[in-house]
């Protein structure tokens, strides 16, 4: 009342006309409900089934006995590892390497990134598009889905053929797909906040270029710094991969001395790769601690963690955090010096040359020996071992991700020894089982079974489990445990308040990121299938090898239509999921 008598009297209006309303959505009963899920789960039992039954080889025969005394002999000198001093040299360099390339490589894909992403989002163009502008931004929207289709490693195996072992090769192969990836995410990542700012410099007459600089970029500046570190984690791992294509570092020695047999070199290697994917994690989360509250779990799907804006203002940033900062433009100086970058093999009339014929060779695409029968096949094999690979990686998740998850205190007091313990050893064996590369994964598979889609398969599934069980450890740790303290003190039993109150939020983070994996897990079966796992993966390898250029093409096409269909019916569930 109050607010109606202080107020001037205004002139009577005409009435408005309704409002159009888009139809109101009919609500969905319990019952539909609970027959959607029953026809997922029947879908999803069948399709398991079906892969199960393809995996399985016709004769029965799963075992490879007479490599069982190989794995033997491996396990055997898990404790005696080779401390010679010149191979302890050898690692070292590998090691620095391997640093150097991921440092270089991430550094390209977010340039790369950062230039795609201001193109991509809907803010930094605010305003009436002229046409040119549109059809170049959905250019560019498909080729960044093309290039991140394709495995780094792919790529590697291609610029060889163009540059030859040379360390640029590396880098771009990194660069590329985790590029294109970094777009997609920046460009969201400008989209989420308030374009206020940017449309008051544009409308006092600043240029687009000033005022993206001062209005979108300091806002989102956190965010993306802290996806940066997490994108520089993943580029570790690839580019330990990267190895099998001859470009140097812990996952070239590790090939090297997986194929001559030298298992103390091996442990070696691994225990190399271990400490330093564990040292370049923890800095990595404490760095992206203190830039924004924001957890690989989060960056995965594109969901960002906030209280409120989905970040924090970089103050009051620890010592370290601080130094990492200031080191990194002197570090990429050091990795540059230390792999002997040169861009100049890229403008030289020899690459000019190789490129051009490569790419004449290319095209047009044509079918493998075998027809259209040899493609499908291998086309069912990769999805067959992405099924399989998946559902070892959420039994790997369900068994160690409930222990994995940072112990907190509760209404009995903080968390003792045992559970502290519990959570060191899960997320140790997480550690093992994502650091080792899937190609080393595939290759011992390889020593125990016949080559086929189920080697492939549990190679691919204990790494994805590694990720996995990473991703939904760090999602359970943000769950709110208050519904759950709530039951507890209304005197509801211990395990039944855990089931009402955890169990639903935490299957939901679990299929999300499932989900989010199956849709990378496609697309890396083209690294075991290198070493001589099944599907298309294994068809690229032995045409690479044999230089018949246009059946590539028709395998690679093939990746990509897997690929989009996989990512699309992928999106759609998970937007089901957090509708």
């Amino acid at each position: 009342m109050t607010l109606h008598l202080d107020a001037p009297p205004s002139q009577p209006t005409p009435p408005s006309p309704p409002a159009v309303s888009a139809p109101a959505r009919k609500p969905v009963s319990g019952r539909r409900i609970l027959l959607r899920r029953l026809a997922a789960l029947v879908t999803l039992a069948g399709l398991l089934a079906w892969a199960a039954d393809r995996a399985v080889p016709s004769d029965g025969e799963l075992v490879n006995r007479g490599g069982l005394a190989l794995l033997d002999d491996l396990a055997a000198t898990v404790l005696r590892p080779s401390l010679d001093p010149g191979f302890l040299g050898v690692v070292l360099e590998a090691t620095a390497t391997t640093l150097a390339l991921a440092l270089l490589g991430t550094a390209g894909a977010l340039v790369f990134g950062l230039a795609g992403g201001l193109v991509l989002s809907d803010v930094a163009w605010s305003g009436a598009l002229p046409w040119p502008v549109r059809a170049g931004r959905l250019v560019l929207r498909g080729a960044l889905v093309a290039v991140r289709s394709v495995h780094e490693l792919v790529w590697a195996l291609f610029f060889v053929s163009v540059l030859g072992l040379d360390p640029l090769v590396a880098v771009l192969a990194l660069a590329l797909p985790f590029g294109a990836q970094s777009a997609q995410v920046f460009g969201e990542t400008f989209d989420a906040v308030s374009d206020a700012p940017l449309r008051s410099l544009r409308a006092a007459g600043a240029k687009r270029c000033s005022a993206l600089v001062y209005a979108l970029l300091p806002g989102t500046a956190p965010l993306l710094l802290s996806y940066s570190f997490y994108r520089f984690e993943c580029a570790l791992r690839s580019a330990v991969v990267l190895g099998v294509a001859g470009v140097g570092g812990l996952g070239f020695e590790l090939t090297v001395s997986l194929q001559s047999r030298n298992w103390g070199e091996v442990w070696t290697l691994v225990a190399a790769l271990l400490a330093l994917a564990g040292l370049v994690e923890l800095w990595s989360s404490r760095v992206r601690s203190d830039v924004a509250v924001v957890t690989c779990a989060d960056w995965s799907v594109g969901r960002e963690r906030s209280g409120g804006g989905g970040g924090r203002s970089p103050r009051g940033l620890s010592r370290s955090t601080r130094w990492s900062l200031g080191l990194v433009v002197p570090a990429m100086v050091a990795a540059w010096w230390w792999v002997g970058l040169s861009p100049a093999g890229l403008v030289s009339a020899r690459t000019q040359e190789r490129a051009g014929r490569l790419l004449s060779d290319l095209w047009p695409p044509a079918l493998p020996e075998g027809g259209l029968r040899v493609l499908t096949g291998a086309t069912l094999d990769t999805v067959t071992m992405a099924l399989l690979a998946m559902v070892v990686a959420v039994l790997i998740t369900l068994v160690v991700g409930p222990w994995a998850g940072r112990p907190r205190a509760d209404r009995r007091g903080p968390a003792g020894w045992g559970r502290r313990a519990g959570w060191g050893i899960a997320r140790l064996l997480l550690l093992v089982l994502r650091s080792i590369p899937p190609t080393v994964w595939a290759v011992v598979a390889l020593l125990g079974l016949f080559p086929g889609v189920l080697p492939g398969a549990l190679a691919l599934g204990l790494y994805t489990g590694g990720i996995l069980g990473r991703l939904v450890a760090e999602a359970w740790e943000t769950m709110d445990l208050a519904p759950r303290e709530s039951l507890r003190n209304a005197g509801v039993p211990r395990v039944v308040s855990a089931l009402v109150s955890v169990a639903p939020p935490s299957a939901n983070h679990l299929v999300t990121y499932t989900l989010y994996r199956f849709e990378i897990c496609v697309r890396d079966t083209a690294i075991v299938g290198v070493v001589g796992a099944a599907g298309l993966g294994r068809l690229l390898s032995e045409r690479l090898a044999a230089f018949d250029f246009p059946v590539v093409t028709a395998a690679l096409l093939a990746s990509l239509l897997v690929s989009l269909v996989i990512e699309m019916l992928g999106r759609r569930l998970r937007r089901a999921l957090r509708a």
